[in-house]
């Protein structure tokens, strides 16, 4: 692992890449993603590639979701900026055409990006890429990404494996956050239930130092700052998923990808 970088953020950050190489290695892939094994060799130590055996169905199936998402949403805002916080080593921008999008700013710990733009340095993405070192809780660095990206146009925001490392608390602060800013119109999250939550824990105790682990049990924290779900994808894995079918209720709770835009005020 490199020394610069958070041992816990690193693990999560390689683990995640290690599971996308993993599924590019198998002869019918969900997903093609020929640039994440560029961040394992000398990263997937022993605990990191077991944290990896042990999520590949999560972290490709969160991975493929978004993908179509993401493109179904560039439809429908052309040109619009989008911004991955919490980006990892996330390499959309150079296994998927993007030109739909005027510029993908990737936000992470410094450390994180600082690597990660050296490791792709010379590959050529598919949009505009400016990287933005931050701590995706720090309110006021998020907000000024926010503001910069919203200042030629709509704003598209991601986080993918970013809201089950945030308590509640935070996660409605983040959703608060980015329902304040008129130019985000779309927001991409995958969602973990705490009953998921809790299985996800037993296997992260594998990782140096742990891992703090945090699920959702209804939409309140993301749907009270302002959204309302308008589209949902189920996460297809072999885990029991908890909640009644989607579409009963805007508060049943299962894992998967939500797409929210922010809620309408009647008047």
């Amino acid at each position: 692992m490199d020394p610069l970088v958070d041992r816990t953020v690193q693990a999560t950050a390689y683990a995640a890449a290690a599971c996308r190489a993993a599924e590019s290695r198998r002869p019918h892939p969900r997903l093609s993603d020929p640039f994440a094994e560029l961040f394992t060799p000398g990263g997937a130590d022993a605990q990191v590639a077991r944290l990896a055996d042990a999520g590949v169905d999560e972290v490709v199936g969160r991975t493929v979701l978004i993908d179509r998402m993401l493109v179904a949403a560039l439809d429908r805002w052309p040109g619009a900026t989008v911004v991955n916080l919490g980006a990892g080593f996330c390499t959309r921008p150079y296994r998927m055409r993007l030109s739909g999008c005027r510029e993908l700013v990737e936000a992470d710990d410094p450390a994180v990006i600082e690597l990660k733009g050296r490791t792709l340095h010379g590959r050529r993405p598919s949009c505009p890429i400016r990287r933005v070192g931050l701590d995706v809780r720090n309110e006021t660095a998020v907000t000024a990404v926010l503001d910069d990206a919203g200042r030629s146009g709509a704003v598209i925001v991601i986080t993918e494996g970013l809201l089950v490392y945030l308590p509640t608390v935070a996660v409605t602060a983040l959703a608060g956050t980015l329902a304040s800013r008129p130019a985000v119109v779309h927001w991409l999250a995958d969602i973990v239930s705490e009953s998921s939550a809790g299985q996800m824990r037993t296997i992260a105790r594998r990782v140096p130092g742990g891992l703090a682990l945090f699920g959702i049990d209804s939409l309140a924290p993301l749907e009270e700052p302002g959204w309302q779900v308008v589209g949902y994808r189920a996460l297809p894995v072999s885990r029991p998923r908890y909640g009644p079918a989607p579409g009963t209720s805007s508060r049943a709770l299962v894992d998967g990808v939500v797409a929210l835009e922010r809620r309408l005020v009647e008047r």
